[in-house]
């Protein structure tokens, strides 16, 4: 009996030896997050709005792809809030688009925080539009099938009673945004450039975003 418990504990033992490198290693991936190509890891320490924060050293970003209401809109505060959940004094990876820089001075990119895209995740809660240009608009892949689920189950800015419809809307060449016919933005434009879309579903179906002048 006793030879037999020895030979039992020395299996045992053996056991635990094999399996905790294993154990070890499997805490060390839930630490070490991937590192992303061109990114930088940094901390938010103020969360401005839906699409916009400072980081611990002063920088401000710009969350590249959408666009959140702005103060005094329905869902502003709920952006800034569902925003602040996700990143605040959270250590983030930003990750710069080409363009690096708005007019503003403010550093677009897309923002993690561990495995979560934070563009995404502000779709997903429908607090937030598509909200592309030139030099962002790869992303237009990666974030439409989630505008257009957000859309379906009408959650957010999605459950909102829609603007006055137009009988067609008006969408410049090269240009992210759809327009109603009278928008003044519109004034000037080369005719050949314009392109008619019917209803405001498809505008967004196309990754395109309301014009901030007329609100279509």
């Amino acid at each position: 009996m006793i030879r037999r418990l020895g030979l039992q504990s020395l299996l045992i033992a053996t056991a635990i030896a094999a399996l905790v490198p294993f154990l070890l290693g499997c805490g060390r991936n839930e630490q070490q997050l991937p590192k992303r190509e061109n990114s930088v890891e940094t901390k938010a320490a103020e969360v401005l709005d839906g699409d916009t924060f400072r980081t611990n050293n002063g920088k401000k970003v710009r969350i590249a792809g959408i666009d959140t209401p702005e103060a005094g809109e329905k869902f502003h505060d709920e952006a800034k809030a569902y925003l602040s959940s996700l990143i605040f004094e959270k250590e983030i990876s930003i990750k710069p688009i080409p363009a690096g820089k708005d007019r503003y001075g403010r550093t677009l990119a897309e923002v993690f925080v561990d495995t979560t895209n934070v563009g995404i995740a502000m779709i997903k809660r429908g607090y937030a539009y598509l909200y592309l240009f030139g030099d962002d608009s790869y992303l237009k892949g990666k974030y439409l099938p989630f505008l257009i689920e957000a859309m379906k189950q009408k959650v957010g800015i999605w459950g909102l009673q829609p603007p006055k419809p137009e009988t067609y809307y008006i969408r410049v060449k090269g240009s992210y945004r759809f327009h109603r016919p009278y928008c003044p933005s519109l004034k000037g434009a080369n005719p050949k450039n314009l392109k008619r879309i019917k209803t405001r579903l498809e505008c967004f179906e196309e990754g395109l975003s309301p014009c901030r002048n007329c609100r279509p």
